[in-house]
């Protein structure tokens, strides 16, 4: 990202998170951007396709984007889903070097920032409370991926649906049905069962 380029994004949401969570100079922020570039995109634009190695992580500046495979049957499964304020990244890419699973995709009009994977582990080289931070990051993500996990092996359907309201309400609006029953691990009918029949129990 050119100086003029960095101006621009020294007011961006991205910059207010990090700032709020990092102690970072201009100089760091200016180094973390450098070879990043912003996307404006639309609906059902990839950002990476299964077969891709990816050197970017992203951050959802505005918009929704989700992370999918396809078995051989064609069906697609839901891994994370991120609207604003949240990272994603493709860990078989960003930590393993290897070509990626996955699809990457935007569900909604999104503008998105790529930050390059070589200038986030160059400043966490550099700076301790950015390292930390980019650690934890990490571990809410293997967190998160631990607590679905569990779900689809402890809980009901019911239970996980009632996790994902209560967890992610605003996704609740802005995902589409199918695909909310897809990360849940439910066919679309059932979602639409379960939340009939949460209704109806709410109403009596």
């Amino acid at each position: 990202m050119n100086n003029n380029n960095f101006d621009a994004m020294k007011e961006s949401f991205f910059t207010d998170y990090i700032r709020s969570n990092v102690p970072l100079t201009d100089e760091q922020l200016s180094t973390l951007l450098e070879k990043s570039k912003v996307l404006a995109l639309g609906r059902k634009a990839f950002l990476l396709s299964a077969g891709e190695t990816c050197c970017h992580r992203f951050f959802i500046e505005e918009g929704a984007v989700r992370e999918y495979s396809i078995d051989r049957h064609g069906k697609e499964h839901l891994l994370h889903f991120a609207v604003e304020g949240w990272f994603l990244m493709n860990v078989e890419s960003i930590f393993f070097d290897r070509p990626s699973s996955y699809f990457i995709e935007t569900i909604e009009p999104s503008r998105i920032l790529l930050l390059n994977n070589e200038q986030v582990n160059r400043l966490a080289r550099e700076d301790k409370s950015f390292e930390q931070f980019d650690r934890q990051l990490l571990y809410e993500h293997i967190h998160t991926l631990q607590l679905r996990i569990t779900g689809m092996q402890s809980h009901s359907a019911e239970e996980r649906y009632l996790h994902f309201v209560e967890h992610y309400p605003e996704a609740m609006l802005r995902v589409p049905q199918q695909m909310i029953a897809s990360y849940l691990g439910i066919a679309p009918e059932s979602l639409s069962r379960i939340r009939r029949q949460l209704a109806e129990r709410h109403f009596r």
